[in-house]
């Protein structure tokens, strides 16, 4: 073995050189120390986990990244704020039943079978067999298939009552008109606009397509008819703007409660009645005529008395028969007006909790005397006292005030 500095030779056990001092490395130690270059070395190749740090940085940028979720929050609020400010109903979404109930006659069949609506279901059973009466006499038919009858017929009577084709029937009824007087809509649209919004904020399951219509009759009133009308008399134009939305609030309370398909149901009852009557009517005109005809081929006085006795039998059976209508109505709007009482309160609790308390209680302080006209007009008897009303509305606005306390 030789000296790398001097060339010297040098033992294997020697650790210098002897000639000029230099320290001898062995192979040995050349092993040892090469992994200590080499761990140096392999440090340095990892120090990249220090840049991988780096390259992990961008989490704080991915939340960077992330910030405009919040932006968009942001921006569906500022949006929401404008509707608010529009009240652009249009936008709002519409809840749905789902499974059975999505078909609308099958939904109000299963509602018809609440407590509450236990008269209501005493005056179609009532209609049920008055018109099973009379298939069963006009037609000569066993009790047992008249009366089947008269239920199939009545079945499709109500289909036709939920429909839109009711909802129709119903406005001509009570000469809703649509609104085309200027004036009137630039009175009228902002504020049906307004409790629209808010009611269908409050519940969903209102229509997106209720419309606002217009009527002649200059006693102050409203009302809700199907799914999607809303009627107005001229004389509620005397009314102030605040008063008026109570009121349509308080129709709308009626939408979303559903209310106004018993109004329907009553309405189409009352129509298939009074077309029986008709009926019964024009037999009796036909009747007339036909002995008229008759007693003209008779000889002395059988002709003339003949004559008097069917005139007088005609003026006899028309008088019944509209007085067994009116009856008949009144019957209709008795066994409803417990259910009636029940869903005023409730529309009044509804355009209470819009924000309408003040004013609905202001208006029902000063109703007029006058009562409006038609079906309305019975229905409307059967409503509960204005003073109870207000009352309860001042309960709710004061149990809302300390529960907000």
């Amino acid at each position: 073995m030789y000296c790398k500095n001097c060339g010297q030779k040098i033992d294997d056990d020697d650790l210098f050189c002897g000639n000029c001092g230099t320290k001898i490395v062995r192979k040995s130690e050349t092993a040892a120390y090469v992994p200590k270059q080499t761990q140096n070395i392999q440090q340095n190749i990892e120090q990249p986990w220090n840049t991988q740090q780096n390259i992990e940085q961008p989490w704080n940028t991915q939340q960077n990244i992330e910030q405009p979720r919040n932006i968009q929050q942001n921006i569906n609020r500022t949006k929401e704020a404008v509707d608010d400010i529009n009240y652009d109903y249009t936008k709002l979404p519409t809840e749905k039943p789902s499974g059975i109930k999505s078909f609308y006659f099958m939904d109000f069949l299963i509602r018809l079978g609440n407590k509450e609506n236990i008269p209501l279901c005493i005056y179609l059973v009532l209609n049920v067999l008055l018109i099973g009466a009379f298939v069963t006499a006009v037609c000569a038919l066993p009790v047992g298939w008249g009366m089947a009858a008269a239920l199939l017929l009545y079945i499709a009577s109500i289909s036709i009552a939920v429909s839109p084709i009711g909802e129709y029937i119903l406005r001509r009824q009570n000469g809703c008109k649509k609104i085309e007087e200027a004036a009137v809509i630039e009175r009228l649209e902002p504020l049906f606009r307004e409790v629209y919004y808010k009611a269908k904020k409050q519940n969903p399951s209102i229509s997106s397509d209720v419309r606002l219509f217009i009527n002649e009759d200059e006693c102050p009133n409203a009302f809700a008819t199907g799914r999607r009308t809303v009627c107005v008399t001229r004389g509620l134009l005397t009314w102030s703007d605040a008063e008026i939305k109570a009121a349509l609030g308080h129709e709308f309370g009626h939408l979303a409660h559903k209310d106004t398909d018993r109004i329907l149901v009553v309405a189409i009852g009352n129509t298939v009645i009074a077309g029986i009557c008709y009926m019964f009517q024009i037999a009796a005109i036909v009747m007339d005529v036909i002995i008229a005809i008759s007693s003209l081929f008779m000889r002395n006085d059988s002709g003339f008395w003949v004559r008097m006795v069917s005139a007088l039998s005609r003026f006899l059976t028309v008088i019944v028969i509209r007085a067994f209508n009116r009856i008949w109505t009144q019957i209709g709007v008795l066994l409803c007006m417990k259910t009636s009482r029940g869903n005023e309160y409730q529309a009044d609790e509804f355009s209470c909790r819009l924000g309408y308390g003040d004013a609905l209680c202001q208006l029902l302080s000063t109703l007029p005397s006058a009562k409006p006209k038609g079906l309305f007009a019975n229905l409307a008897s059967s409503h509960p006292a204005s003073e109870d009303r207000v009352a309860r509305i001042q309960a709710s606005m004061q149990a809302n005030t300390i529960s907000a306390e």
